[in-house]
Order: C-alpha cells, then structure tokens, then sequence
C-alpha cells in the first residue's frame, strides 16, 4: 500500500486532487505538533506548514528513493520553522534599536528634528550603497533589508554559503569606509 510521503517522490500535480487533499492534510498532521510548540501561533503554524509543503512538494522528486521520507519531511518542516524564527528575530533586533527605546515623550520640534535627522542618515547611507559593486549592493539589500536567510540568498544568487559570508563582510567593510569618507 502507498503511504501518503511516498506521494512526494513524484510531482505531486500530476496526481489526482482528492489524493493531493489527502496528502496535504496528512503532511499537515504528520508536522503540526512538532512546529506548534516553537512558535506557539495557531496561524503563524499553518503558515509554516504551507511553506514547508510547497518546499516539500517541489523538492521530493529529487531526493534518493532510499532516503526517510518521513525524517526528511520532520526536518525540512523543523529548518522552515528555524528560518521563520531567525528572520523574527532579526525584525526585533532592528526594532530594538537604541533609539526607538525612548521612553520620554519629546516635544514636536524634537520630533521633527529627530525624523529629518534619520532621512538624512538614511539619504546619506543609499548613496553610500549605491557607490559599492552590484554584487555588494545585492548582497546588503537582501541581507538586510529584505531579510532573507544566507541559505535563501546562496540558492537565489547560486552561490556557496563561504562565497557569500565573504562577500557580505567585505560590503560591510567598503561600505563603513564609504560612510566614513562621506562624513569628512
């Protein structure tokens, strides 16, 4: 008898839609008490488990037909929590920034000096980026601003995860000394 996992060797659109349901909501039982207790989030879950079957569904038909299925589908599951939690932290670490911890209420011209002073850093920091190589700016964006993981980035540029730790410190190295220069 075919298990539902046996399902993800072969893509799974060319099965019938009942078939499809019943592997989905099998998957869906199969991972949700392991990623439910990390994230504590009844919806943030689904929305885990929906990655981690779409990343399940397009990656099974590649790997060896002697492998744990079911390990194999426990861990991606397990790595697609692990990055959604990286990512949350590092939005909070940006949020937690020196700055947006003032408790005091200021007046408005400070404010209004406090917000022209952060447009100019910021106007002052893009010029600083778009002085850099294309493959420096691509890297910073996607790091930083988009949010994305080192393991997404390596897959979207196709590089190794070495290529691209190099290549992001050395961005931050020319960019610190491209805001230095600028500030003289």
């Amino acid at each position: 008898m075919v298990q539902w996992f046996d399902y993800f060797r072969d893509p799974l659109d060319s099965v019938d839609p009942t078939i499809q349901k019943t592997v989905y909501n099998s998957f869906y039982k199969f991972v949700y008490p392991s990623i439910y207790p990390m994230i504590l989030d009844h919806l943030l879950t689904e929305d885990i488990i929906q990655d981690s079957f779409i990343k399940s569904i397009t990656k099974g038909p590649y790997i060896r037909t002697d492998s744990n299925i079911q390990a194999w589908v426990k861990r991606l599951a397990y790595n697609t929590t692990l990055d959604y939690l990286r990512k949350l932290n590092r939005e909070r670490r940006l949020l937690a920034h020196p700055c947006s911890n003032n408790f005091e209420t200021p007046s408005d011209s400070m404010t209004v000096d406090r917000e022209v002073e952060r447009k100019e850093t910021n106007e002052e920091l893009y010029r600083a980026i778009d002085e850099l190589k294309l493959d420096y700016q691509v890297a910073l964006i996607l790091f930083y601003v988009e949010g994305k993981t080192y393991r997404e980035i390596c897959n979207e540029l196709r590089l190794t995860e070495s290529v691209f730790t190099q290549r992001l410190a050395r961005a931050r190295k020319k960019l610190l000394h491209n805001l230095q220069r600028l500030d003289c």
